[in-house]
């Protein structure tokens, strides 16, 4: 596949935010050209000149090529799956209910979990597996379940079309093996290996793993992405 640039739509993003890469993968995947820039929130002047965009300074943001600024990874998405008929189609009318109930499902308890265990995993030792962490862990094992159920007989997480769910799927379930192993699951895991196989899964991961690495490594109690282990 061919990726074009163009100096007409421009993403401003964070190569290792997984919020942008759901973004990037739906790019990549119609192949729609944009100019990416890239923002560094940590950066105080970088992070002003950022608001004057987008005000409450969260990535990603996509400008149109008629200056409309567009908030929010899936509202993002959403607008290029109707301005960008091209395949794959992202949001299957048809599907449409389903495909938000997982994006909910993969955000809130999944991605949400994720977020709850990376910070306990920087807390001190003593203090770690609070109340809050033993919910959030059952509500992350219940969502999983759901979606290793789902994938029973289905190749990606909604039917047999690539959609937003899958966008969303992809960079969660990445970072999610920072704080929990679903190896366990084997649908789970087979098809976390169907979107790496992806080019524009597996080209996302690659733009964003130097500079999550990076920034792993400086932790209190580092950490590393690690890629799914090999079954023979």
């Amino acid at each position: 596949m061919n990726y074009v640039r163009s100096t007409d739509m421009k993403f401003y993003y964070d190569p290792a935010s997984s919020y942008c890469q759901r973004v990037a993968i739906a790019l990549y995947e119609k192949d729609i050209p944009f100019t990416p820039i890239k923002v560094d929130l940590f950066d105080p002047k970088a992070r002003e000149q950022y608001q004057k965009i987008n005000p409450f300074a969260k990535i990603p943001t996509l400008e149109t090529d008629s200056g409309e600024i567009i908030f929010e990874a899936c509202v993002i998405i959403e607008y290029l799956d109707r301005h960008f008929p091209q395949q794959p189609c992202l949001l299957d009318p048809e599907r449409i209910l389903e495909i938000r109930t997982i994006e909910r499902i993969i955000d809130v308890y999944i991605n949400g979990g994720r977020e709850v265990l990376f910070a306990d995993s920087q807390r001190q030792f003593e203090l770690r597996g609070k109340k809050e962490v033993i919910k959030a862990h059952r509500l992350l094992e219940t969502a999983c379940s759901f979606l290793e159920d789902k994938l029973r007989a289905t190749t990606w997480l909604v039917g047999e079309q690539f959609s937003l769910a899958d966008c969303t799927a992809a960079p969660t379930l990445t970072y999610l093996r920072l704080v929990y192993d679903y190896q366990h699951l084997p649908n789970l895991t087979n098809y976390m290996r169907r979107l790496e196989s992806r080019s524009a899964v597996a080209r996302v991961q690659r733009e964003g793993s130097v500079r999550m690495n990076q920034m792993l490594a400086s932790l209190p109690y580092p950490l590393q992405l690690a890629p799914l282990a090999v079954v023979h």
